[in-house]
């Protein structure tokens, strides 16, 4: 996953360049195959609406349609990138890719909620039910939502990880948390960057602490 608040493609090329690469080398679980090739997407915001262009094929394989809609992009002020590594067996389509877009929310997950279907009865996996019950929870605010959703869900479901980015069009939320695989399951932020690696060519990545949500 890639977070770039008030995102330029001239400035931001190079980063866009190197995340990519992490499509083919980026950490997997130990025991999965090499590759977060299940899918992609790319959420961003156009004259303040939420925009998803997403596939369900290997994103190595739709490189130039991947480059080509980052250019027309240009700018956005939240730009959302995942290349999704499935947990679920037949399941890499575009509805499945991540990010997902609900009115103007845009969210994206690393990690499986394994009893899911007890949260929302919704047809969806895990990651998208899990952007819904976050909307759905108690709360004024992103903030408040999020806070309520992740208690009820670590008080009574079984999960890896509940790391993920989310935006309402201003903001970008940034959040880590995991039961399993803490080398995995990571955020790192430079500056207006959050990224699940970090990016080799800054040196300055700070990992974000587990439990704690962060908000450029």
């Amino acid at each position: 996953m890639l977070g770039i608040k008030n995102f330029d493609y001239q400035k931001h090329k190079k980063v866009i360049e190197e995340f990519f690469k992490l499509a083919q080398s980026g950490k997997t679980l130990p025991g999965n195959s090499p590759g977060h090739l299940d899918g992609w997407g790319i959420g961003y915001y156009q004259n303040g609406q939420a925009i998803v262009f997403k596939s369900g094929n290997s994103v190595v394989e739709e490189k130039d349609k991947f480059f080509k809609k980052i250019r027309e992009i240009a700018k956005s002020k939240i730009l959302i990138l995942h290349f999704r590594k499935s947990a679920w067996k037949n399941t890499s389509n575009t509805k499945n890719a991540h990010p997902f877009k609900y009115k103007n929310y845009l969210f994206a997950h690393n990690g499986t909620i394994y009893d899911y279907k007890h949260l929302l009865k919704m047809n969806a996996l895990d990651s998208e039910t899990f952007f819904r019950f976050i909307l759905g929870s108690p709360g004024n605010s992103p903030t408040e939502k999020i806070k309520k959703a992740v208690e009820n869900i670590k008080n009574k479901h079984k999960f890896s990880s509940l790391t993920f980015l989310f935006s309402e069009g201003i903001n970008l939320y940034a959040y880590r948390d995991y039961q399993k695989s803490p080398d995995y399951y990571t955020l790192y932020r430079h500056n207006s960057l959050i990224s699940s690696q970090p990016l080799p060519f800054k040196n300055r990545w700070k990992i974000l602490k587990s439990k704690k949500l962060v908000i450029l």
